[in-house]
């Protein structure tokens, strides 16, 4: 998957859908093209940003999986996605305050904002 990605903004839909939507539904693309298994996950905006992170950091299989093409589908409540993963870095303690705002800060949450899913954070941007 080497072709230049052209992308996009949100659309209002997509961002109502993703601010209602607690855990959304993501699948890496493998290099040809079909989708890995779903899997769950968090998610949430700083600016106008929409970030993820990988609870089991850099060796999480999900992240590995999006790591090696930086595309997939997302799916929020029923409304498919196709987005580039980009790495996010610098922003850690927004994303950490934005997490702990959306979530709370039960175990799960500080498992989120550790130096270990820091290191997994992962801007998604819309395609076209």
């Amino acid at each position: 998957m080497t072709e230049a990605l052209r992308t996009r903004e949100w659309t209002p839909a997509e961002l109502a859908a993703l601010d209602r939507t607690p855990l959304i539904r993501l699948a890496g693309a493998r290099p040809d093209g079909t989708l890995r298994p779903f899997v769950m996950i968090g998610h949430v905006r700083v600016g106008a940003d929409e970030i993820i992170r990988s609870l089991n950091g850099t060796g999480g299989s999900w992240y590995q999986g999006v790591s090696r093409t930086g595309q997939g589908v997302i799916d929020v409540d029923g409304l498919q996605v196709r987005v580039a993963f980009v790495a996010d870095s610098g922003r850690e303690d927004e994303v950490d305050d934005a997490l702990r705002a959306r979530y709370g800060n039960d175990s799960g949450v500080r498992r989120m904002t550790s130096a270990l899913a820091q290191a997994a954070t992962l801007r998604m941007i819309p395609l076209a």
